[in-house]
């Protein structure tokens, strides 16, 4: 019953939104009451549609649905990827972390930084940044001259 509902309300809103439009198309901006005209100039007018002002109009829609769609798509793989490393954790056997620099140890910070040579760059990039960003604030980068 629910959705026979949703479905009449759909339609009923497409059929005015239809009405709406072809009598917009076919008398003007004067066919919607409370709607004054401003201007002549169609290029100045907001009710008066141009070759150019729609062609802008698609090409920012394309613009942001294309936005919209890869940041979609963007968050779907991030959380995919994120699932399936933690399905592949929960399947390893249970093993503590050691937050030992030790090499040897495979399960700890050290054997992750020999295994991992991108987290060890990583891990000094971010370090890199960080001092020199202290620095910055400590000897004043920051303040007005």
């Amino acid at each position: 019953m629910k959705r026979a509902l949703f479905l009449i309300v759909v339609v009923a809103v497409l059929i005015f939104g239809g009405f709406l439009s072809y009598t917009i198309s076919q008398q003007g901006s004067a066919a919607v009451p409370g709607v004054l005209i401003q201007t002549n100039n169609p290029e100045a007018s907001v009710t008066a549609v141009t070759p150019d002002k729609g062609a802008i109009f698609f090409l920012f829609t394309a613009i942001a649905l294309g936005s919209v769609v890869g940041m979609g798509v963007t968050i779907a793989l991030i959380f995919w990827l994120l699932s399936k490393g933690v399905t592949k954790v929960r399947q390893m056997p249970d093993e503590g972390f050691d937050f030992t620099l030790n090499a040897s140890s495979p399960n700890s910070i050290g054997g992750l930084l020999t295994r991992r040579p991108s987290v060890t760059i990583a891990i000094i990039v971010v370090a890199l940044i960080t001092l020199s960003a202290i620095l910055a604030v400590a000897f004043g980068m920051f303040t007005p001259r």
